[in-house]
């Protein structure tokens, strides 16, 4: 894969913002949404985008691709150094001591301490999210998004495992019933914002989104099998909606798995920036919670 970070134009220390403001600049330039010819171009931003967005991936494909800078082998000037005129003789002073040495280390030390200590406290947990948990699986979630489990209606071999929302809804709205139609549609999502069902499957083979097409083992299924999706697919359901289907993968795939469905409502760079999230919470999925 070409270096995604050349792609997007940014160092490899840009912070995830960064990285966002990035994409979002190349893609107002090169989307078929803005009248840009269609090109491989936007497809190896998107690819650039999916590694970079997500902090797992990103560590992954550093540590795949380090940086090792060339040795120096430029020689070492020779200097001759001219012995110092010898000093005249001064009286000891306070601060030749050794003890006064000690305490000046001592007390940097000190303060140093006490401002980690402090930015510590100012900055908090590096992560608030929430965690869920079910029999299935466990993952986590930012606080402001809304998670109700499944009912347990359906039947052991169907059933949902939790309906997520990244907005707010009515407690009574939430699909958490199998079978059962779900009334949050493309017209009820604000623009930019996700409806995610999450279903377990145990019995069949992994199929994608109406029209189903079998697959026995998924889509790339033998590459990312192991708690990755081991398929992914997108249904353009007009109107500015879209349809994201995932495939997980949990011990004993294909005889069972995780279907988690995504729909998206707004403009697609906005579609981009929630998928985004939606990618962060999924690299967090454990099939042992």
């Amino acid at each position: 894969m070409p270096d995604p970070y050349a792609i997007l134009g940014v160092p490899r220390t840009a912070s995830r913002d960064e990285i966002a403001r990035a994409y979002r600049r190349l893609a107002k330039r090169h989307h078929p949404d803005v009248g840009a010819a269609a090109s491989p171009t936007m497809g190896r931003i998107n690819e650039a985008w999916a590694t970079l967005s997500s902090p797992a991936r990103r560590a992954a494909w550093d540590r795949d691709h380090a940086v090792i800078a060339p040795p120096h082998w430029a020689a070492t000037p020779v200097t001759v150094a001219r012995r110092p005129e010898p000093a005249p003789a001064a009286p000891p002073s306070r601060t030749d001591s050794a003890w006064v040495a000690a305490a000046v280390v001592l007390g940097t030390v000190v303060f140093v301490g006490l401002a980690m200590v402090g930015l510590s406290f100012a900055v908090g947990p590096s992560d608030d999210r929430v965690r869920f948990e079910s029999r299935e699986l466990a993952f986590l979630h930012p606080p402001e998004w809304i998670v109700a489990a499944g009912d347990g209606s359906g039947n052991e071999r169907h059933r949902v495992v939790a309906h997520v929302v990244t907005f707010d809804v009515e407690a009574d709205s939430l699909c958490t019933a199998f079978g059962e139609p779900c009334g949050i549609d493309g017209d009820a999502i604000p623009p930019g914002e996700a409806s995610i069902v999450i279903t377990a499957w145990d019995e069949g083979t992994p199929p994608v989104p109406d029209p189903v097409v079998t697959r026995p083992f998924g889509l790339d299924a033998d590459a990312v099998i192991g708690g990755k999706p081991a398929a992914i697919d997108t249904q353009d359901l007009g109107d500015d909606t879209i349809l994201v289907w995932y495939q997980l993968s949990p011990p004993g795939f294909p005889e069972r798995w995780i279907e988690v469905n995504v729909l998206v409502h707004g403009p697609s760079l906005d579609q981009a920036d929630i998928l985004g999230e939606v990618a962060l919470v999924l690299d967090t999925v454990d099939f042992d919670p």
